[in-house]
């Protein structure tokens, strides 16, 4: 569903602001923008005025917090429904954790695709739809890129989606996909998606939307979402690739922090789990390691990951910012093989089973390997009874398809020239 509100404005002025110190950058709303225009460096959005936690309870989505969303006029808002997810307790799994009480959000019951992505793809598109952008250029491991594709062929627009061919299996019919949505596998060359995506989106003269800053706003809504419904939180959860979700939670916790209605000394600790098999940040972090390199990343993967979504395309920006989040919510990290969530993890299958919410763990097991990670760290006597656990339903769920998109093209970054492909696309 579309929003057909009139020409409301925010009641906040929303800038983005380069982090720069040696550069005064500063952008209102009117342009989509990857980086400072001067130096290169990261923006991130400030938000000016008074704001006393006004909730627009007319928006059953994160537009419940618009005030704290980048976008000028709510009638451009792009909605199909997601956050405002309902929070459940899992009493069942508590002793499992020293008796600490578990919480999950669900965004994968929530949303429209199944994951918390389609948190990310409501702002971007919503953005894209107030600026009037169209030929959008994006890459992700899955759940991004689809969420993506499924608002933009809403709204008709071009898109160009890049993801690793090791993950075809996820990209289901759940999705809309319209003739000039183009999904297109790359080859298992990981580090090579992000840069070839910008390259064919410049060579081309397309609009990559691929990583932007925006995202961080997205995801601080699950922030708002968990202080208006649990206020005492001790621990915020999440499986992460390249760890956006937990730098966006954060981000909305110091927005409340900035606006009276919380303490600092009450920001939920952060806890990241990953794959062993893509766990780049979590060794580095744990070695006191601030910043990474391509050089850190594996340059090639087994055909047989347990999970691929979690092998980000762009672990190497991300990460001092997560390391910044991680050491300001004195938070932790740490990764669980696959062999230790396959005996761990049944106790969340089988909660999820008994309330009869959906869990595609033939798509992803994200969501496993995130509890596992809890019983870990709860193995460690990292929690204690009386203290409350809210961890992200990030897996795949509602998504109900087994039948697969053909993609649009097979990539080779290596060898396949931008132009060329766009060509043999358009003749599509």
């Amino acid at each position: 569903m579309f929003e057909k509100e009139s020409s409301i404005g925010n009641n906040l002025r929303a800038l983005q602001r380069g982090t720069n110190p040696d550069y005064n950058e500063e952008y209102g709303l009117a342009e989509m923008l990857a980086a400072g225009k001067q130096s290169g460096s990261r923006l991130e959005y400030v938000f000016e005025g008074s704001y006393n936690g006004k909730v627009y309870e007319e928006y059953d989505s994160v537009w419940q917090d618009f005030d704290l969303l980048p976008l000028q006029n709510r009638s451009n808002i792009v909605s199909l429904g997601e956050g405002a997810s309902v929070l459940l307790e899992f009493e069942e799994l508590s002793p499992l954790l020293n008796g600490a009480s578990l919480y999950i959000l669900m965004d994968s019951e929530k949303n429209p695709t199944g994951t918390f992505k389609d948190r990310e793809a409501s702002l971007i598109l919503s953005r894209c739809k107030e600026l009037g952008l169209d030929n959008l250029v994006f890459y992700s491991t899955g759940n991004t890129g689809r969420a993506y594709t499924h608002y933009a062929a809403q709204l008709g627009l071009t898109t160009y989606f890049f993801m690793p061919g090791k993950c075809h299996y996820k990209n289901t019919k759940h999705i809309k996909k319209n003739k000039n949505n183009y999904i297109l596998y790359v080859d298992d060359n990981y580090p090579q998606i992000a840069p070839y995506a910008k390259r064919f989106a410049k060579e081309n003269g397309l609009v990559a939307i691929a990583p932007l800053h925006d995202r961080t706003e997205a995801y601080a809504t699950v922030a708002y979402e968990q202080f208006r419904k649990l206020p005492k939180c001790d621990f915020f959860v999440q499986t992460i690739a390249s760890g956006m979700g937990p730098i966006g939670y954060l981000r909305g916790h110091k927005n409340l922090v900035k606006f009276g209605l919380q303490r600092a000394e009450d920001i939920p600790r952060i806890v990241c789990i990953q794959s062993s098999e893509m766990s780049v940040m979590s060794r580095a972090y744990n070695s006191g390691r601030t910043t990474l390199t391509q050089d850190d990343l594996p340059k090639t993967f087994a055909d047989n990951l347990f999970e691929p979504t979690l092998n980000s395309t762009n672990p190497v920006n991300n990460y001092p910012d997560l390391y910044n989040c991680l050491q300001e919510s004195n938070g932790i990290i740490t990764d669980v093989s696959p062999d230790y969530v396959k005996e761990k993890a049944q106790p969340i299958v089988d909660a999820f089973k008994k309330r009869g919410l959906s869990l595609r763990t033939d798509l992803e097991h994200s969501n496993l390997i995130g509890f596992a990670g809890l019983i870990q760290l709860a193995e460690k006597g990292e929690f204690k009874k009386d203290q409350t656990i809210v961890m992200l339903s990030c897996g795949k769920g509602k998504d109900e398809s087994t039948d697969l998109y053909e993609p649009d093209a097979l990539v080779s970054p290596q060898k396949d020239d931008p132009v060329a492909l766009k060509q043999k696309l358009d003749s599509l």
